[in-house]
């Protein structure tokens, strides 16, 4: 529907009470708390942007405005400035929903469902409504796959619960899909009492390792019909990222998003292969109980995968076994591949019989490697208190090159690891069910400013505690030689202070 037939009727002020908030208007959502500053705002200024509005009846309907309508209701306004329009029912429901897709306020959801309702008028396609909107087909695409959410997930993203991406990444997925997508969204760690939300690229993460299936990589034909007579062959299925492009844009290769149809093809095809072949080899990649597993089927341990003969020509030391046969997968990962295998239990190829011969230097071993432990946590215990005794001599300032040396020392280390370090040392019936880092952060709050650097020394270095590999740099040793000085400094005012203090007292006494 286009607005070409719009007149104008021109601007008055019309009371309050004379108009009507319209029924079709796509904006369910108003928040009252920006109400009222709005209406703050109106009392104080006026109402500066005209609310469009319709003749109806003896009446006007707010066509555009339905926020600053119930605002100037709130602050009590007797009149307001209008914008009159001869509109139709059509007309109207066009500039309500292209009027609030160009507001960034608007829920993404209520954006999705006024698209929709255009889209039901006659005239209108996707293209034409994205030209009258000025956004992009898959802007436009992404918001109308808004409306395929379940409504627990639809629930969730009106009350905001979830962000318009985890939305967007959901609503792609079948409802089954969906209603497992959504559970990872959350995420409880042991300190929460409720599940705390994850950011979309983790559900965009399990989404992509989960449930899209590559296309690629299948085992059958993909423009073979005969599968699944009901799905049809693939490139021409709607449930794959392919078939879309302007709503999977995102998305990288073609994958199949039905995970059942995939599943029933890869079996369609293993039991195609098996009857069309009888000799040939069922194998499985994972262990399967015996209840549960079709005669003959082979486990892991009953077979080794090998290197086809023909793929092994040249090769004159390699001994050669005469059991090697082609196998199928028709359980785990991988199912419906083909491999090379060798299922003979007493191959001299592939399972030699080893003959275990006793290993007399095995105890000396043993020992010598318990008294390299033993050292290396003698070494690390050494290296703890050498950082002890750094923190505890630790001045009150530091020079640019030792304050620039304790930066890089944190940048390149493992905070993390210093932070649980330090949260064990200080570790009290307080702070036995805090996180690392909030425990810290308590610290840091009662800390002395002269100890502040020392604390900032001991987050630097903390995770230097561990013995340095041969390659690597030390650290901690560097840094006990760095700040040397500043003791040597201390001890020495130390000294000339106690001089002047005797010398003080000298002369007091005569």
């Amino acid at each position: 529907m286009h607005t070409t037939a719009i007149a104008e009727t021109g601007y008055r002020n019309l009371p309050l009470s004379m108009l009507d908030e319209s029924a079709t208007n796509p904006r369910r959502t108003f928040e009252p708390a920006k109400l009222v500053e709005l209406a703050h705002s109106l009392t104080m200024h006026g109402l500066i942007q005209p609310i469009t509005v319709r003749p109806k009846g003896d009446r006007f309907e707010v066509v555009a405005g339905a926020r600053r309508f119930r605002a100037a209701q709130i602050a009590e306004l007797a009149d307001v400035p209008t914008r009159i329009l001869e509109l139709s029912d059509e007309e109207t429901l066009e500039v309500q929903i292209i009027e609030n897709s160009q507001r960034q306020d608007v829920h993404p959801y209520e954006e999705a469902a006024g698209y929709q309702r255009l889209l039901d008028l006659p005239g209108y396609d996707v293209a034409a409504l994205a030209s009258k909107c000025g956004k992009s087909q898959s802007h436009i695409y992404a918001r109308l796959s808004l409306l395929q959410l379940i409504p627990d997930v639809a629930e969730a993203f009106q009350q905001e619960r979830i962000t318009a991406s985890h939305a967007n990444l959901i609503a792609r997925l079948t409802p089954e899909q969906q209603a497992e997508a959504f559970k990872n969204c959350f995420r409880k760690d042991w300190q929460d009492k409720e599940g705390h939300l994850l950011p979309a690229k983790h559900l965009a993460a399990w989404i992509d390792t989960t449930l899209y299936l590559a296309l690629a990589e299948a085992p059958f034909p993909t423009d073979d019909p005969t599968l699944n007579s009901e799905a049809g062959a693939c490139f021409t299925c709607p449930r794959r990222t392919g078939f879309n492009t302007q709503l999977f844009a995102d998305v990288q290769g073609d994958n199949c998003l039905d995970a059942a149809c995939y599943r029933s093809k890869v079996t369609a095809l293993v039991a195609r292969e098996i009857a069309a072949n009888p000799g040939l080899v069922q194998i499985s990649t994972e262990w399967r109980p015996a209840n549960d597993r079709p005669a003959g089927q082979l486990l892991p341990s009953q077979y080794r995968r090998v290197q086809h003969p023909k793929e092994r020509e040249g090769e004159t030391s390699q001994p050669v076994c005469l059991h090697v046969t082609s196998a199928i997968i028709a359980y785990g990962d991988g199912i419906g591949r083909r491999m090379t295998v060798c299922a003979d239990q007493d191959c001299p190829v592939h399972r030699p019989r080893h003959i275990h011969t006793p290993d007399p230097d095995f105890q000396q071993r043993q020992q010598a490697a318990q008294r390299e432990r033993e050292e290396r946590q003698q070494q690390r215990d050494k290296r703890e208190k050498s950082l002890r005794a750094l923190i505890l001599r630790f001045p009150s300032s530091a020079t640019d090159q030792q304050m620039r040396f304790l930066l890089k020392a944190l940048v390149t280390g493992n905070v993390e690891d210093s932070l649980e370090r330090i949260a064990a040392r200080l570790d009290d019936d307080e702070s036995v069910n805090k996180a690392s880092d909030d425990v810290c952060a308590d610290v840091i709050d009662r800390l002395m400013p002269s100890s502040l650097i020392g604390f900032l020394a001991e987050v630097a270095l903390g995770s230097y505690v561990d013995l340095p590999q041969p390659d690597e740099r030390d650290v901690l040793k560097e840094a006990c030689e760095l700040f040397k000085a500043p003791q040597a400094l201390t001890t020495a005012s130390k000294t000339v202070n106690k001089k002047a203090v005797k010398a003080l007292a000298t002369k007091t006494t005569k």
